[in-house]
């Protein structure tokens, strides 16, 4: 993929540096935690969470899904953000969860290259979108909610309405904000629909 240790220093402090930085702890044998993450981060803790807890559920491939890890402290960290916006720390039940040595792996293998070029083209824009914190908290909490859930193929859809939605919240692109909103409220349309679907051809078996 031509990614080396060397590529770790990246272009300073955006998240693809973040993640090359927690793979060289992860290959040193070190054991790496969401609250080293967020040491490393800084600011806007609550985006880094929910991004970097996201991120791999965004890759449709044949590999185990780490939701049944990340999922409670990605709840816990959306529900944070619903309540105090980017005020505070993360509970501490959410800083000690463990970051597996192969999902930062997979992450530095698949996304940080995409992950560098999106950071050039991101930046502040649209303030009145991106100061909505406990709005982005609300959508957090729904596409978390959903990811929770055992419906085969349904990861994606929702883990890339929080990576957009955690993404806007970091840089305050206000662009990725109101874009993540109307990804999540689709992403709600379309389960809705596809359950009434379900149920009517249940009802039809049943009948």
């Amino acid at each position: 993929m031509g990614n080396n240790a060397e590529q770790s220093d990246g272009d300073g402090n955006g998240i693809a540096s973040l993640i090359w930085a927690l793979n060289l702890r992860s290959l040193s044998g070190r054991t790496v935690t969401l609250g080293d993450a967020l040491d490393l981060a800084g600011a806007r803790i609550h985006g880094v969470a929910i991004l970097l807890m996201a991120l791999p559920e965004t890759m449709p491939l044949p590999i185990p899904s780490f939701g049944a890890i990340l999922g409670i402290p990605l709840l816990i960290a959306s529900l944070h953000l619903m309540a105090y916006g980017e005020r505070g720390n993360l509970p501490d039940r959410a800083r000690r969860i463990h970051l597996p040595p192969r999902m930062i792996e997979m992450m530095v293998r698949y996304l940080t290259d995409p992950l560098t070029r999106v950071e050039r083209i991101s930046h502040e824009r649209l303030p009145a979108l991106a100061r909505r914190e406990r709005l982005v908290g609300v959508m957090c909490v729904l596409m978390s909610v959903l990811l929770l859930m055992p419906v085969p193929l349904m990861n994606v859809p929702p883990a890339i309405v929080l990576v957009c939605l955690s993404w806007g919240l970091l840089q305050r692109d206000g662009l990725l904000v109101g874009l993540g909103i109307a990804m999540a409220v689709g992403v709600v349309m379309t389960v809705f629909a596809l359950a009434d679907l379900i149920i009517a051809a249940l009802a039809g078996i049943a009948t």
